[in-house]
């Protein structure tokens, strides 16, 4: 509450926000119906480098610790993968200290993990970095524009090289040498800075040192960032990013493996009896199915691993249906037969669907072909948050929701409700994914193993299994999966998948049905 009256002495916020921020009762983010800039929301949310702690005049009234304190007490505490990593890799700074760790959705650690351990710096930064020195912390002017003048040539050199999104750096880039510079020396003004020069008023001074203690944090991860430009190391996958709408330019440095890591921090932590890892996901089939998930997150050699079969009826409650006569999605012509498709899958379910997409641009296209089209009520993933998202699906009668990647598990819709899930594509990795790339070329290079066997299917099959499973949650759960790539039946690989997938009963064509009533009364 502190950092959200601070800002508004300075800036003009939505009044939704101002109405939500003085009737709220928790400040939690998913309470809001709407979804705030990021940068205000960057302003206002809490933040451990700018806290006063028990001498700030909202203690007594800050949701942050109160959530902290009601932790503290609880016998039983469930948070995310990122606050779990967030809390490993500061040494259990952050969490109350815990015996046992049950891990859900367990095959998302990885790639959550690679995220954590990233570094990032991006003109859009700088330019924040900067302003804040100046406009909070009152920093030496020329010491800023040097900066800003570094800056500014090491992006348009950056630009220069990325003529794409995404653009991989395997050698030492020019002009980063400057910038880790520049950015040393206003580290070194603020560690040294007393803000004798600021009135003192309302703890002035000592929310400076809390400002700049925060930014001196950012410095240190902007210069570790700078250091992999300037002397690459094989353990880090480094590329830059360039999102052309907003005038954004990142660079960011992903580990390539974070087994060790994952190794040291989560299952070597100190105090831990034991941890359970588990998802409807981790197996992938073949001799030694817990394989794949065992190599990502380092686990011990020796672990407890059971393959629990499932108590629902697949065949009796489901359908699975491939159609025949689609072409592969990378042909011109997928989206709009595959939309096409995706009409009569809905008729036939009479709406009451997830239609899942592996892209962002394939959901915004089948959702732009399809909304006035269909006579069902649509919305997509980022129209609102996304409890509220799922809150309007569960009272919506018919409705669909077309979504991608956080609609895939985690989200459990029971009964009549959710009848349809229909997926677009065998869920590869994108080719142009950077951290992709370099595992891949690691698997090449190791001579045992193959990239499309051991990285690329299991991958694809786990997520696959993932968006199958929103369909059938409990015993009582009947309906139809639609899978829209051919590669399923025409791909030697795509049989193995199958194999992974739940036994379901497979249909090809949709003639002769009516209702998904009769399609599942006929298979049965």
């Amino acid at each position: 509450m502190r950092r959200f009256e601070d800002h508004l002495k300075e800036a003009a916020v939505d009044e939704r926000l101002e109405d939500w921020a003085n009737d709220t009762t928790t400040g939690d983010f998913s309470e809001l119906d709407f979804v705030p800039t990021a940068d205000t929301w960057m302003e206002i949310n809490s933040d451990s480098d700018d806290c006063l702690r028990n001498k700030c005049p909202k203690f007594n009234d800050c949701y942050y610790f109160r959530a902290r304190e009601f932790a503290e007490d609880a016998h039983l505490l469930v948070v995310n993968h990122a606050l779990l990593l967030a809390d490993a890799a500061s040494d259990g700074s952050i969490l109350p200290t815990y015996d046992y760790l049950i891990i859900d959705e367990a095959q998302h650690l990885p790639s959550i993990a690679t995220d954590a351990f990233s570094l990032t710096i991006s003109n859009r930064g700088i330019k924040v970095l900067c302003s804040k020195s100046v406009n909070k912390l009152q920093a030496p002017i020329q010491i800023v524009k040097d900066l800003e003048i570094e800056a500014e040539g090491f992006f348009i050199n950056l630009e220069q090289m990325c003529t794409g999104g995404k653009t991989r750096f395997r050698q030492s880039v020019d002009g980063a040498q400057y910038l880790h510079q520049a950015l040393s020396t206003l580290k070194i003004w603020l560690e040294e800075a007393t803000f004798e020069n600021i009135l003192d008023v309302e703890m002035a001074r000592e929310k400076a040192k809390l400002k700049a203690r925060g930014l001196i944090a950012t410095i240190n991860g902007y210069l570790h960032c700078l250091d992999l430009l300037i002397e690459p190391d094989a353990a880090y996958v480094v590329w830059a990013e360039r999102d052309f709408k907003k005038q954004k330019l990142e660079v960011i440095a992903a580990p390539l493996d974070v087994s060790e890591m994952l190794n040291q921090k989560i299952f070597k932590k100190s105090g831990l009896v034991s941890s359970v890892w588990m998802s409807a996901t981790l197996a992938t089939g073949g001799a030694n199915p817990f394989g794949f998930f065992k190599r990502q997150v380092g686990a011990p050699s020796e672990v407890v691993e059971a393959k629990v079969s499932s108590p629902f009826d697949y065949k009796r409650q489901s359908v699975l249906y491939l159609p025949g006569k689609l072409p592969e999605p990378n042909h011109p012509e997928f989206f709009l037969k595959a939309s096409d498709e995706i009409e009569k899958i809905l008729q036939l379910s009479d709406g009451r669907a997830f239609v899942l997409f592996t892209s962002y641009s394939g959901m915004n296209n089948a959702f732009n072909i399809l909304n006035d089209r269909l006579p069902f009520p649509c919305k997509r993933q980022g129209e609102v948050p996304r409890k509220k998202l799922l809150d309007w699906f569960r009272e919506t009668p018919q409705a669909v929701l077309f979504g991608t990647a956080s609609f895939w598990e985690g989200v459990s819709i029971d009964g009549y409700q959710l009848s349809c899930v229909i997926i677009d594509r065998i869920p590869f990795q994108a080719p142009d994914d950077p951290v992709y790339e370099a595992r891949c070329e690691a698997l090449q290079k190791d001579g045992q193993n193959t990239w499309f066997g051991d990285l690329a299917l299991p991958h694809a099959t786990m997520r696959l299994k993932q968006g199958v499973g929103r369909l059938i949650r409990t015993a009582t759960d009947t309906g139809i999966v639609a899978i829209l790539d051919p590669r399923l039946t025409t791909k030697h690989y795509g049989r193995s998948i199958l194999q992974a997938l739940p036994p379901m009963s497979i249909v090809k064509s949709l003639s002769g049905y009516e209702t998904l009533e009769d399609m599942l009364e006929s298979v049965n």
